[in-house]
């Protein structure tokens, strides 16, 4: 009985992967808690243009919706972020300072830990990551 379950699962298993590698997340963002009143959220953007963004604390939604994006509002992310030298930036930028939200930003193959510090041009491409996001959900 051990057997067949154990066969059943492995049977399972590369269908699952399939399922799941035809949606990789592209473009993600993500903002931490501080010790006050700082929004808290995730928003992750799929190959397939779909994305999901899940509000946690300080936001008007909270919970998880769902939203499609048009292949432009995804080129204007993509370009941003090459304009901006995106992929050369470093992978961290804070400081021995308490208290700050943390943003997480996340394109391709490239994560940022954005506490304190980062260049201005990174704070644009995630504004414009919250605002395209933003306008989709009706926020």
């Amino acid at each position: 009985m051990l057997n067949h379950l154990l066969i059943l699962l492995l049977s399972l298993y590369p269908l699952t992967t399939q399922e799941t590698n035809k949606k990789n997340i592209v473009i993600s963002l993500e903002r931490t808690a501080c010790y006050g009143t700082c929004p808290i959220y995730k928003i992750e953007i799929y190959t397939d243009n779909s994305g999901v963004y899940y509000g946690e604390r300080f936001v008007t939604k909270i919970g998880k919706y769902n939203f499609k994006l048009t292949t432009h509002e995804i080129s204007n992310i993509l370009t941003k972020a090459n304009e901006i030298g995106f992929y050369k930036m470093r992978n961290e930028y804070s400081d021995a300072i308490s208290d700050l939200p943390t943003t997480y930003i996340y394109i391709k193959d490239k994560r940022i830990k954005d506490y304190f510090g980062a260049p201005e041009e990174l704070k644009e491409l995630e504004k414009l990551i919250d605002e395209i996001t933003q306008e989709n959900l009706n926020l």
